[in-house]
């Protein structure tokens, strides 16, 4: 009886969302909408991963990803050289699946000739299910090579660009791509992701294949989450599942202790925990797990992760893998879903605290927000933020957080972020060097067609002039620059006027200008010089107008210390064409400021002489500069800020009791609050 009296309030805070779910249903935003993951694998088994991969890593990368891929997805493996070859079946996971791939894992060799991408590529998209978000992780240590023939293998490169990779746009396939080697074809790697939203990524070496595979795989198959904080994870009532991937170093042994403070490790566990070890992680699945914090005793390495299943689940935007800096930036949404349908109770999501974590790997520059702070309780039950730094170039790694105070929810997911365009510099071995300079649209989305491109070019000896240039493949556009050796350091940059094209999605058939950075070139064309680029984003054609009437700045500045130069010419010219008979006017304006300078001065005095002791802080700490302290000032000054401090003091009070009251009233809420569906096979 007492427990049924201690719950009636949770019951009554919760029935309108039990028996009033279809009349508060709303229909999510369509960047939260998921569909069930489709994940092909392909793996590279040419000769040259003897090299690359001599540990043969890709097999325990492989049997990691087959333990993680989610109930409800499809999955398949190919294994590609000179031939592609079907390792696993495109199929429903089953635990007979997972058995399969796992036992056929140990075929992963390094025994082919050639590394036939394209062939991969074609055979691995054949029979899209539309039911089903497809996305292919691609693994090679190569570019490629189907013969011996530069020729053949170059025609085969074209038409994966030309033919294969438009149809996997088409049938909105998404390609991870994973380079496991410097000499793998880089460009061909970055292009491939980014034309069809994917994630590209480089493996320093094949001990990173797992982290990377986890992240396509996250990219891919997005897995509920409980945030880790330390080694320590909280589990509440509604979660029926847990899967712990801990990576740790070698020879270091992982234990999990559970909320009764027993201690679990591999060699000693019970049936309802399944315990995994592979090279370089534990991979533990515990079915009905204690309500409680969690620790896992090791020492965790980045990309360890807690993933659950559960009824209650954090409902975010998904944004693509790969985005283009003048894309418009789309908020992020965030709201919770108990059994597929979203909450909208005021009294339940006003104990939600909903928080994003965006870091930027170039420079580690940081955002956070509480999404929670503008509306604690949005009528659709969704939270909105802008993402405005999702327009500018780089890697971004963001983190959505909902803590409810008994339970907690993470997703987290991997976001490129690309300029509309690339310039590429290669120099023949020529005597002297031909450079080669190419411009690349990186943006699908680019109307090649349309686009008129322009080089501006300067020499060592400081002639500039202008060339256009025209297109030279699919998005491209190369200019040679001859003889360079002889005329030194050449500076350069493209100006770009076009359209998009009328299928963009974000911006169909708009115009736009682009203008790169200078890049500067030695003589010997060892070294590229490219400043941080300047692109205009699509514009309105108002702001257009307005641009057009401003083109100095759409152009280059000139470099500081050249400026510099033509500043100190300007100014000594005036000097030396100056009229001798001048010198009257010259001495009545010197006489002029000599006398508003006395009159400032004595005004100042003035000031002094009346204000005392009452000056201000600002004058004091500048006065201090100067040597010149009053005590007086101090005095005053030292009371004000003493009031100022007690009345402070007393807000912070008042804010403090406030505080403690809504924590009380939080934290007086029964332990079970969000146990929604009962859960009453769970362990307590």
């Amino acid at each position: 009886m007492k427990i049924i009296l201690r719950l009636f309030p949770v019951i009554a805070l919760l029935l309108p969302l039990l028996i009033g779910a279809q009349a508060h249903a709303v229909t999510p935003p369509a960047a939260t909408a998921t569909t069930h993951p489709d994940v092909r694998v392909l793996i590279d088994i040419s000769g040259s991963m003897k090299q690359n991969d001599p540990n043969n890593l890709r097999k325990p990368a492989l049997e990691l990803l087959v333990h993680l891929f989610p109930k409800d997805a499809k999955a398949g493996v190919w294994l590609f050289g000179e031939s592609v070859d079907v390792l696993v079946p495109d199929q429903k996971i089953t635990e007979a699946w997972r058995t399969d791939a796992r036992k056929k894992a140990a075929q992963i060799s390094s025994s082919s000739l050639y590394t036939n991408i394209p062939a991969a590529l074609d055979r691995a998209s054949a029979g899209v299910d539309k039911d089903y978000r497809t996305s292919i992780i691609l693994l090679t240590d190569g570019m490629v090579d189907i013969s011996k023939s530069a020729a053949e293998n170059a025609a085969a490169r074209q038409k994966l660009l030309t033919e294969i990779l438009p149809r996997l746009r088409q049938a909105n396939v998404i390609v991870h791509t994973v380079a496991l080697s410097k000499f793998a074809d880089r460009e061909l790697m970055e292009r491939l992701a980014a034309d069809t939203g994917g994630l590209f990524a480089v493996a320093e070496n094949a001990d990173a294949l797992n982290r990377i595979f986890v992240q396509a795989l996250d990219a891919s198959a997005p897995a509920e989450q409980v945030p880790l904080a330390g080694n320590h994870f909280l589990v509440d009532s509604s979660i029926d599942e847990l899967t712990a991937l801990v990576f740790h170093k070698e020879g270091k042994p992982v234990e999990l202790i559970s909320p009764d403070k027993k201690t679990h490790s591999f060699a000693s566990h019970g049936d309802d925990i399944k315990w995994f070890q592979g090279t370089g992680f534990d991979l533990i699945t515990v079915k009905k797990p204690f309500e409680g914090e969690w620790t896992a005793a090791a020492e965790m390495e980045k990309g360890s992760r807690i993933t659950i299943v559960s009824n209650l689940s954090l409902a975010a935007t998904r944004f693509s893998e790969s985005l283009f800096s003048s894309d418009p930036a789309s908020d992020l949404v965030a709201g919770l879903k108990q059994q597929g349908e979203i909450v909208v109770q005021p009294e339940f999501l006003k104990l939600v605290k909903f928080t994003a974590t965006v870091q930027r790997r170039e420079d580690n520059k940081q955002w956070q927000f509480d999404l929670s702070a503008a509306n604690a309780t949005p009528a659709d039950g969704y939270f909105h933020n802008p993402m405005a730094m999702l327009n500018e170039p780089g890697t971004y790694d963001l983190a959505i957080d909902a803590d409810g105070k008994t339970f907690q929810r993470s997703q987290k997911q991997t976001v490129a972020v690309r300029e509309n365009f690339d310039v590429r510099v290669v120099a023949t071995d020529a005597i002297p060097p031909v450079h080669r300079v190419t411009l690349f649209a990186q943006n699908p989305e680019v109307d090649a067609a349309s686009a008129k491109v322009t080089a501006h070019i300067k020499t060592a000896d400081g002639k500039t002039s202008e060339q256009t240039v025209a297109a030279s493949a699919d998005r491209e556009w190369q200019l040679t620059l001859e003889n360079a050796a002889k005329d030194g350091r050449i500076e350069l940059y493209f100006d770009v006027a076009g359209n998009y094209a009328e299928s963009s999605k974000a911006h169909k058939g708009e115009k736009f200008t682009y203008h790169t950075g200078v890049i500067a070139i030695d003589a010997d064309g060892s070294k590229v010089i490219a400043p941080p680029q300047h692109e205009e984003p699509a514009k309105a054609p108002e702001a257009e107008k307005q641009e057009a009437a401003k083109p100095e700045e759409a152009k280059p500045k000139e470099e500081p210390a050249k400026t510099e130069e033509k500043a100190e010419e300007k100014a000594a010219e005036p000097a030396a064409e100056a009229p001798k008979k001048d010198w009257k006017k010259w001495a009545l304006y010197g006489g002029l400021a000599i006398g508003n300078l006395l009159i400032l001065g004595l005004g100042y005095f003035a000031y002094r002489m009346i204000m005392g002791g009452n000056k201000s802080r600002v004058l004091e700490e500048a006065d201090d500069e100067d040597g010149e302290k009053e005590e007086t000032g101090k005095k005053g000054d030292s009371k004000g800020k003493a009031g100022a401090e007690k009345s402070e003091k007393g807000a912070e009070k008042k804010e403090e009791v406030k505080e403690k009251r809504v924590r009380k009233q939080v934290l007086d809420l029964p332990d079970d609050a969000i146990d929604i569906d009962g859960g009453d096979d769970k362990k307590k």
